[in-house]
Formats: C-alpha cells, structure tokens, sequence
C-alpha cells in the first residue's frame, strides 16, 4: 500500500465509548453533509497491539473489500 493512500485515510477510531454512545455519535456525524466519510473504528484487543501504520493498512483494506463485497450484492439484484 502507498504511503500517499495511508496518509490521505480518514479514519475515526473510537474506543470507550458504549453501544448506544457509538450509536448516537455516527449517526450526528452522518447528519453533517459537509463531513468526510471516513471509516469508523472501534479498538480491539488486536488493534491495541499493531503499530498505528499496520492498523491504517488494516482498516483500508478491510474497507475496500467490504465495498466490494456490498458492490457485487447490489450487482447481483
């Protein structure tokens, strides 16, 4: 992965907040049009022990394939 696609990632990683918190501050984000869409986040365990370049990877790569995999779900209809 390029370092120009690691670094122009917007990446919101959220982490001690509950269920219902997390809930109610995508969808205020999600209200403001003139926002990024970024991906969202949660900290695990795993994330916790990878270095901050490895995690942005992660994220950018599970993004893509989860587009992708919603891309040939509505192909497919």
């Amino acid at each position: 992965m390029s370092e120009k696609n690691i670094k122009e990632a917007k990446i919101i990683i959220i982490n001690g907040f509950t269920n219902e918190e997390l809930k109610e501050f995508i969808a205020f984000y999600k209200k403001n049009p003139n926002l990024p869409i970024p991906i969202f986040a949660t900290v695990t365990d795993n994330s916790l022990q990878m270095k901050v370049k490895d995690l942005i990877e992660e994220l950018i790569e599970e993004d893509k394939n989860f587009k992708d995999m919603m891309k040939e779900m509505k192909d497919k209809k």
